[in-house]
């Protein structure tokens, strides 16, 4: 689903699959691609709360990508459209933005329903305070979408290394610091037990274990993102996540100092 790092859909009228929101990120082909409509518009919105409109539409161009010499003679196109305070859009801006008049009228027509239908007013003005409601639920919704996809497409690498990573940790590391590291979890507010908080900590080696991003299945991790979405969608929520790394980094350094000194290095 290609969207701009960082934005969440917050609406999309329902298309037709495969839509211009369905083809690749990359957004190049050597033939014009099949799609039930060659364009299409939604809304999206950031953690901040800031909404565009974001519009897609298939267009003939010819480019040649100078690091392979591959040739392509379609581009799914993009274009970003940032509403006015009270969420108008600029209507006659965007029609000097895009010559075609009927991806025009589709940004207009999504525009609208989205506002009708998901503005909160208040004598008739903005209602602010659950417009800011229905957008941490919108992005909340959107991020759940999101952890579920990403344990979907690594399930089973990761299930085929983590019982490996689990006996090495509890015959290598975990004896030099089983006094410290449960408590110092417990202490910063984890409630899992002592044999969940071990299966986290290495499903978060399985994430990072490689720095070149490559996943044991030989496949890559789109970035840095993607890494620390599928670690949060693993352990259950971001705060834990961001526990259980506070964790490692106060009881993981002493005992790497341990062995270095150990090993002579």
């Amino acid at each position: 689903m290609r969207i701009p790092k960082g934005w969440f859909v917050l609406y999309q009228p329902e298309y037709k699959s495969p839509s211009v929101f369905d083809l690749n990120d990359l957004g190049r082909f050597k033939f014009f691609p099949s799609v039930s409509k060659p364009y299409g518009a939604r809304m999206i919105v950031d953690e901040i709360f800031n909404i565009q409109i974001q519009c897609l539409y298939l267009m003939e161009e010819e480019y040649v990508d100078q690091s392979n010499g591959q040739r392509y003679s379609h581009v799914n196109q993009e274009l970003l459209i940032s509403l006015d305070p009270d969420l108008a859009m600029d209507n006659e801006g965007v029609k000097a933005m895009v010559s075609d008049r009927k991806i025009v009228d589709e940004i207009i027509a999504v525009h609208k329903e989205w506002y009708e239908s998901s503005v909160p007013l208040k004598e008739g003005e903005i209602d602010r305070e659950e417009l800011e409601k229905a957008l941490i639920t919108a992005i909340d919704r959107r991020k759940k979408i999101i952890f579920k996809e990403l344990e979907r497409k690594n399930h089973l690498w990761i299930k085929s290394v983590l019982p490996r990573k689990i006996t090495d940790f509890k015959r290598g590391l975990y004896p030099r610091m089983a006094g410290e590291l449960y408590p110092q979890y417990q202490q910063q507010g984890g409630e899992d037990d002592a044999d969940a908080l071990i299966r986290k900590i290495n499903l978060f080696s399985c994430i990072y274990d490689d720095e070149e991003m490559i996943k044991p299945d030989g496949t890559t991790w789109r970035d840095e993102d993607e890494q620390w979405n599928c670690w949060v969608s693993l352990v259950g929520s971001e705060s834990e996540a961001n526990r259980l790394t506070s964790v490692m980094k106060t009881v993981f350094p002493p005992v790497q100092k341990e062995l270095t000194w150990e090993l002579g290095m």
